[in-house]
């Protein structure tokens, strides 16, 4: 007798539909980039790829979906009277896509933000700044800290790697000693080293921010060719 498979709830369905979406649009606008000539720091590098994101959500809402545009460094905003003057209100993801669930039963389920957050690999240019460390600890960190809590309400989120510099393979190896060093509860990453950009995702349980069980996708766009420093 055939085992029946359990429902996905709608909800989960309808946010999956909706992270796959933001995926598609993020995938072409990174490949575009990569023939960008660019420079300077993360937030010079993310408003090239700001300018790339329109066309590719008009492109993808020809078939008659609403794609809004994702906004870039937009404030974290308090969705109850108990979040007003917490710390992470007025945090900036590098970029957030809402969603919207008009079939919602609860407030909580019914706007949701999609958090992606941006940063550099590869060489430092400084003792102060290493690229690949701030990738965990001002990156993947902060979807867990209560100081941020980027990915609140959401059940994923998407971190985005400019490389600057290095191989793939060694950037990989360095993020993974990092997350080793800094967030040993989190699974270390895997990339295929296919494709344009290179993804890989991992799942792990949060410690301080709802909902517990997160997945974080990973992109990695290879700028190398065309970025000029700082």
């Amino acid at each position: 007798m055939a085992r029946h498979r359990k429902a996905v709830p709608k909800h989960l369905s309808i946010w999956t539909d909706h992270v796959n979406l933001y995926l598609e649009v993020f995938t072409r606008a990174l490949r575009k980039l990569q023939s960008v000539s660019v420079s300077g720091d993360e937030d010079s590098i993310s408003q090239h790829l700001c300018a790339l994101l329109p066309e590719e959500c008009f492109q993808l809402g020809q078939d008659g979906r609403a794609v809004p545009v994702p906004q870039w460094e937009k404030p974290q905003q308090p969705q109850t009277l108990s979040e007003v003057g917490q710390e992470h209100i007025l945090k900036r993801p590098d970029f957030t896509c809402d969603f919207v669930d008009t079939s919602a039963k609860s407030v909580d389920d019914y706007s949701i933000p999609l958090h992606i957050e941006c940063k550099r690999l590869g060489q430092p240019t400084s003792r102060a700044w290493i690229f690949n460390e701030n990738y965990v600890t001002k990156g993947i960190a902060r979807f867990d800290l209560k100081s941020h809590k980027y990915g609140n309400r959401a059940s994923s989120g998407i971190m985005i790697g400019y490389i600057i510099s290095m191989t793939p393979e060694e950037l990989q190896s360095q993020v993974n000693s990092c997350i080793e060093d800094s967030l040993p509860d989190i699974p270390q990453l895997q990339f295929a080293f296919s494709g344009a950009p290179l993804q890989s995702q991992h799942s792990f349980a949060r410690k301080h921010v709802l909902p517990t069980p997160f997945t974080l996708i990973h992109l990695w766009v290879d700028i190398r060719k065309h970025y000029q420093g700082k």
